[in-house]
């Protein structure tokens, strides 16, 4: 009997897609099951793309595929409708469908006396108080890019440059690309501070480090991820990388068309 796990949000027609996905599926054979536990066999996650990363984060990026079932607004990871339910497990049932798989990005943030890890599916943001203009040090691989000055980098992931990423005028990158964006939030150019206001494109096999420089250094970072925020201090530097061990696998229709989507939902 194959096991299926049903995530959603709180507001009334995700509940009720939820009651008729249950009854669709125990129809079929199918055990729902009361929690997520990584025997599942199949995710289904209904609300928008709030509710989604929220569910990823919730079961640890879980290995088994995922199907998204639309009932927020722009719905970038959603592929099903709740109108439609009974035709999306057909063509589960039936394999009729490819798996968009989709790595994290992951930062290590390394204070005078601990290492911590933050992965995210969309984004990582690395900023100093918000009270303050952050100066930061970015290193490529090794190699120095610049000293930055501003409210903060964002390290976005293919999928994320439709997210935060977008409103920061940072490029739409298909997710077939396996890349990362470098991307300034707020940058200052003034005849003191000359930083780079377009995005960086870079292959996901490099690394980036951004260590505090002049009044930042050593100091309070602000690390947000998909949405969450988190505070650490006596901040050495930031190494952000796509992730090593995460995958997240998306259920998507034989026919699923990202430009026809994007277009839809964003252009």
């Amino acid at each position: 009997m194959k096991k299926i796990y049903i995530f959603r949000n709180n507001k009334d027609h995700s509940k009720a897609a939820e009651d008729e996905l249950r009854r669709i599926v125990s129809a079929r054979g199918y055990e729902v099951m009361p929690e997520y536990s990584e025997v599942a066999d199949l995710l289904a996650c209904i609300g928008g793309d709030g509710t989604f990363l929220s569910f990823i984060h919730k079961c640890r990026f879980p290995k088994a595929p995922v199907i998204g079932i639309n009932t927020g607004h722009l719905g970038f990871f959603q592929e099903a409708s709740p109108y439609d339910l009974e035709e999306t497990m057909d063509y589960i049932d039936e394999g009729r469908y490819t798996i968009q798989n989709i790595k994290p990005v992951e930062a290590r943030i390394v204070t005078q006396r601990n290492e911590f890890l933050r992965i995210g599916l969309n984004e990582i943001l690395v900023r100093g108080q918000y009270s303050h203009v952050s100066q930061f040090s970015v290193t490529i691989d090794d190699t120095k890019v610049q000293d930055f000055s501003g409210d903060g980098i964002l390290v976005s992931t293919p999928v994320g440059s439709t997210a935060y990423n977008y409103s920061l005028d940072g490029a739409l990158v298909s997710p077939d690309l396996d890349v990362l964006q470098l991307t300034p939030v707020a940058p200052m150019n003034t005849n003191a501070y000359r930083c780079f206001h377009s995005s960086i494109l870079l292959p996901a096999s490099e690394k980036i480090r951004i260590a505090g420089a002049g009044r930042s250094t050593g100091g309070t970072i602000i690390l947000s991820f998909d949405g969450r925020t988190h505070e650490f201090t006596n901040v050495s530097y930031v190494d952000v990388c796509q992730s090593h061990d995460k995958e997240i696998h998306l259920i998507r229709q034989e026919n699923y068309d990202y430009w026809k989507k994007l277009s839809s939902k964003l252009l």
